[in-house]
Formats: C-alpha cells, structure tokens, sequence
C-alpha cells in the first residue's frame, strides 16, 4: 500500500470510529432492525442457501443477531467468521445453541473457538460483511487488518463465486467524498443501510 493511501486510511479510521462511538445504542438498535428487515427480505438472501454472517460487536456497526436467528428459522446453512493469524475462515454453526454459546474474542466480537474442529466454508451464496465506511462506489473500509479482502480475493476463484452483501449505518455511508483504496481492496457488491442502499 502506498504510504499516501496507508495515512488516508489511517486518518478516515479515526474519524469513523470518533462519530460510531457517539451514536446513541437506541439509534443503532433502530436501524438494525430496518436494515435486518431489508436483509431478510432481499431476493438475494432469500435465494440463498449457504450464508456467511459477521458476529456484530456490541455497538457502532449493525448487529446481525437476528439475522442469524432468521438463517436457522429458515433452514438455511449459516457461517461465521474465525480469525487465525493473518488470515480467517468461515465455519459452520450447528444451531442456535451454538451460537448462543460462543464466547467473545478480543475484539469483544463472538467467535468459534479454536480448538474446535468444525466444517469450513467450501461453497457460499452470499457473505454478509461489516466495514467501518463505506462510498457511493461501494468502496468498503475495513478495519486495516484484510481480513475479508483476503478471504474475497479466494472465494472469487471458486467455480460459483458468492454474492457479497455489506451493512452500513446510516453514519457509515460516505455520501461527499471517497473510500481511499489499493487495488487488493475488495468491493462488495451490494451495500445495505437504512436510507440508503447501493448497487441493489
């Protein structure tokens, strides 16, 4: 990465996790729920089968809680994210006890422990993945570790690449300037928010 590009990054980082910290926990509830309505409702997420989900944090991005409640009423295949050194993997959850009874990372974020032999993600239809902002383009920040732009870079050499869905609040979405990007950063090809909804 450049270094121009490394402190854009870098300082865009700052200045999302300043305004994420001062959102209200009310506010993030609210547009969970209208952007998990939208989620489930999608004909993206109703036409697939196996589905990767991110562990939402307790605050500042949108929780997918009841998003992975609706995978398993739905008698759909949920993933979840384990991270291992540089790079991560998606695993299977069993049940809703299961996920119920996962233990938090040091990020405050759930996680499958990993001592656990579980089956990993060989075919997927769509991921659901965080960000910390994202722009009209549907340029994505993370949070500057690669995780799931590595992960993206494999599963789009699969014969059947997933689609990849991303959840925004509405603080999160850039709508006057741009994401700062390197050509290894992985767009996703829908971006869901409350008010606004990019590439869907």
């Amino acid at each position: 990465m450049s270094q121009p590009v490394r402190v854009l990054k870098k300082t865009l980082r700052k200045e999302m996790s300043n305004i994420l910290n001062q959102i209200p926990p009310e506010k993030i509830e609210e547009e969970s729920n209208i952007v998990t309505e939208k989620v489930i409702s999608s004909q993206q997420y109703q036409s697939s089968t196996y589905i990767s989900v991110y562990l939402s944090m307790p605050k500042a991005e949108i929780s997918t809680k009841s998003i992975v409640y609706d995978i398993f009423n739905q008698g759909k295949i949920c993933y979840v994210p384990r991270w291992d050194g540089e790079s991560m993997e998606m695993v299977k959850l069993e049940s809703l006890d299961d996920y119920s009874s996962l233990k938090l990372n040091k990020w405050g974020i759930q996680e499958p422990d990993h001592d656990q032999i579980r089956d990993t993600a060989t075919q997927l239809d769509l991921i659901i993945m965080p960000g910390l902002a994202f722009d009209l383009n549907r340029n994505r920040l993370g949070h500057g570790k690669g995780y799931y732009d590595g992960y993206l870079t494999k599963c789009r050499q699969w014969a059947k690449p997933p689609l990849t869905m991303a959840l925004a609040l509405d603080s999160q979405i850039l709508k006057d300037k741009d994401v700062p990007v390197t050509n290894h950063d992985q767009k996703p090809d829908f971006i869901i928010s409350p008010y606004h909804d990019i590439g869907i």
